[in-house]
């Protein structure tokens, strides 16, 4: 059915019972036939809104619905009767449920459950559409059950507190939809809001798992304030606000049918009703709010007590750098007296003692460093997400609370105004005998935003601590990566050192071994030609033993020269060699 064709059908002032079962059988072209000042393009935007998240936010399995209807009765007069409770599970039974073709109960409240709060809404489109056809729900009610969706993240952001007014009391007439039939007059309040509060949960999958969480709760109400008729739809993942209200209609007894005569007791019991919604939203918040400060208290307790020494060491760094301790600062003598000499012999035995003393108290150093170190493990990066998570728990929390506060502000001064301002005849009769039922939903709707407003300090003043926590673990975790980093750089330095005194140690020793070789060349090859010529094999003239001692200069001569000759020769074949030697490496590199 197109917008022009269901325009016409609705024109009359009155629709007959032949009209609503029209109605309710174009149910699938709603919006379209939603009777309401609302644009054709306005009509095609909201429509192709439902095409595109219906599949998201309602369940496509048919015979699995979960809608509850909990009613009373339609009887004018005073009677007995006792609030009906029904399960819908298929949009047959819904059919035939609402079209009775009898007058609306005076308070009708519908459940639509999911399976969690961040999984669809156990409702198919198609029962849905009907559903609003046939309540005229505005099209803009969709807007509050965006959350409803299957979801893996432990937040919410794009269904946040919000409320919208819908009413018709200032409407025209083509405007409303009056049903002769049903006992509507087509004058409602009409009104829908998200609210979200906590409650407890053991489905959450957030680390670590709490045992609170954040929950939404979607209303729509109307008041015919001709009638006196009240619908109520909530959509919520679990039954906590539905059992409330079947409590309430079967306990209360402001809520009973033979309190329920006048349209000033109707709408004192539907302010009532709504009073309900706003405890909830009040509940638990302190319990959500102690768990986040259990949790953050340990860790922030643990990051402020922890004993870290963080002074800087000067010396230590000093030698670090220089590689040895404090020498003494003598100026030394420019010219190379005896005296200088001495002291540069000092100054290497200073050095070379040092550096060896240092480099064996390293390692007690290191000790040292490793166990003031221990002290810190109990620091990981998994506590510093756990603080992130809590930190963002907050900043949600104080989202939420915020806009409930601001909800809750506009439902109040939406009463208000339907108090005072609408100067119509349809609410005089409201005006006048419900004041007292208004200024105390008022009152109650105040203390709500007090204790909203406290809790919402609580949680900045929490906010404060866990980004302080944050900060101070994030140092902590640097420091802690730093002094690991800092002792495997003096760990390398101190094997470069103990490799630097290894060579050291071998270039003396090599150093030696070069002077007892020289010394050796020098004196072996005369030792060598004085054997020789004691071996018998050269024969001297012998000498008396009376005469004096005389030197033989030839013999001494050829003495000489052999060893002279020989001891050269061995020196330059041994400067040859030890050239060829320290040149391999250098042509090599």
């Amino acid at each position: 059915m197109s917008h022009h064709s269901i325009s016409a059908s609705t024109a009359n002032p009155t629709v007959t019972g032949d009209d609503l079962n029209s109605l309710c059988a174009s149910a699938q072209n709603y919006p379209f036939n939603f009777r309401g000042r609302i644009s054709a393009k306005a009509r095609q935007a909201e429509a192709n809104t439902w095409d595109r998240e219906a599949f998201r936010i309602f369940s496509s399995k048919t015979g699995n619905a979960s809608l509850r209807f909990i009613e009373t009765c339609a009887c004018a007069a005073q009677c007995s009767c006792k609030s009906l409770c029904r399960d819908v599970k298929t949009q047959e039974d819904l059919v035939n449920h609402l079209q009775q073709k009898k007058r609306d109960p005076k308070i009708r409240y519908i459940s639509i459950q999911s399976q969690s709060s961040k999984s669809r809404l156990k409702c198919p489109v198609a029962m849905f559409k009907h559903l609003c056809a046939f309540q005229q729900i505005p099209p803009p009610f969709l807007a509050c059950l965006y959350s409803f969706r299957i979801s893996h993240s432990p937040y919410e952001w794009c269904n946040l507190p919000l409320f919208t007014d819908n009413n018709t009391l200032l409407s025209r007439n083509e405007h409303t939809l009056p049903i002769e039939q049903l006992g509507r007059s087509g004058r409602e309040i009409r009104y829908s809001f998200v609210l979200r509060s906590v409650e407890s949960s053991s489905s959450v999958t957030t680390k670590p798992s709490p045992s609170w969480s954040i929950r939404q709760l979607a209303v729509y109400h109307s008041f015919d304030v001709i009638s006196g008729q009240a619908f109520w739809l909530t959509c919520k993942g679990n039954s906590v606000n539905e059992e409330q209200f079947k409590d309430a209609l079967n306990e209360s007894e402001f809520l009973h049918s033979t309190n329920l005569r006048t349209v000033p007791e109707m709408f004192s019991a539907s302010v009532d009703m709504l009073t309900l919604i706003l405890d909830w939203c009040d509940d638990d918040w302190r319990y959500y709010i102690n768990e986040i400060v259990d949790e953050v208290s340990r860790k922030a307790d643990k990051a402020r007590t922890v004993a870290i020494t963080d002074k800087p060491d000067f010396e230590k760094i000093k030698r670090l750098v220089t590689g040895f301790q404090d020498l003494p600062t003598d100026s030394l003598s420019r010219t190379p007296t005896l005296e200088s000499g001495i002291q540069l012999r000092s100054l290497a035995r200073a050095v070379s003692f040092n550096h060896t003393r240092q480099t064996q108290n390293s390692s007690l150093r290191f000790e040292d460093d490793i166990e003031n170190l221990e002290a810190l493990k109990i620091f990981s990066f998994d506590e510093l997400q756990m603080l992130q998570a809590a930190l963002e728990k907050i900043q949600e929390a104080l989202l939420v609370l915020k806009l409930n506060k601001q909800v809750i502000m506009q439902i109040r001064e939406h009463y208000q105004s339907l108090m005072n301002q609408y100067r119509i005849p349809e609410m005089e009769c409201i005006q006048v005998h419900c004041k007292n039922a208004v200024l105390q939903f008022c009152r109650r709707s105040r203390n709500v935003e007090a204790s909203i407003t406290a809790r919402h300090e609580q949680l900045t003043s929490l906010l404060l601590l866990v980004k302080e926590s944050k900060d101070m673990y994030n140092g902590i975790l640097q420091y802690k990566s730093f002094q690991i980093n800092k002792i495997y750089a003096e760990s390398a330095q101190l094997s470069a050192r103990k490799m630097e005194d290894i060579a050291d140690r071998t270039k003396q020793e090599t150093t030696s071994m070069h002077i007892i070789t020289f010394v050796t060349m020098i004196f072996l090859p005369g030792t060598f030609v004085a054997s020789f010529f004691q071996s018998g094999i050269l024969e001297w003239p012998p000498l008396n033993p009376g005469e004096p001692w005389k030197l033989n200069g030839k013999i001494f001569g050829l003495f000489i020269g052999i060893s002279a000759t020989i001891t050269f020769v061995i020196i330059l074949i041994w400067v040859f060699v030890m050239y060829m030697l320290r040149r391999q490496p250098k042509i090599g590199a």
